[in-house]
């Protein structure tokens, strides 16, 4: 059992639960480590670049889901495409699409519906993360972090 929100109302399904744990192994013994939670939690990665998207759309004046799409473009595709599990299998869709030979405006269009940052591990998503702040930083607007990088 980890991270089991106690509560006055939650105590008695405490109680079940550590006696049913208990009776699958009477001479088991285990630590209980009771912590207050947090008030604040942190943004999580997907919403903090939701913040950012909101962000780069106020500044530029162009709307939300062209900027994700524009993003997905020039910061996702190229972390995607070097990494050796999915990078050849994006490529090759993205090949067969007509992607790469496409006019930009077609191309935003396009990666409207193709999935890129649900394709990235952790340090990928870290990675174009930082490259947006990057780039963004350069071109006059400050991303900052909200609460948490994380």
């Amino acid at each position: 059992m980890k991270n089991f929100k106690l509560s006055a109302t939650t105590l008695t399904e405490l109680g079940r639960l550590i006696r049913e744990l208990l009776s699958l192994d009477p001479k088991k013994h285990y630590y209980v480590n009771i912590t207050e939670k947090p008030k604040k939690r942190s943004l999580s990665a997907n919403a903090q670049q939701y913040v950012w998207y909101n962000k780069i759309s106020e500044f530029t004046g162009t709307d939300l889901k062209t900027v994700v799409s524009e993003c997905k473009i020039d910061f996702g595709v190229p972390i995607v495409l070097r990494d050796p599990e999915i990078g050849r299998t994006l490529g090759y869709a993205l090949e067969r699409a007509g992607f790469f030979s496409m006019q930009r405006e077609k191309q935003v269009k396009f990666m409207s519906v193709i999935q890129i940052t649900s394709l990235m591990n952790t340090a990928q998503h870290n990675q174009y993360r930082e490259n947006l702040i990057y780039y963004w930083n350069q071109n006059g607007l400050d991303l900052g972090y909200l609460e948490s990088n994380q």
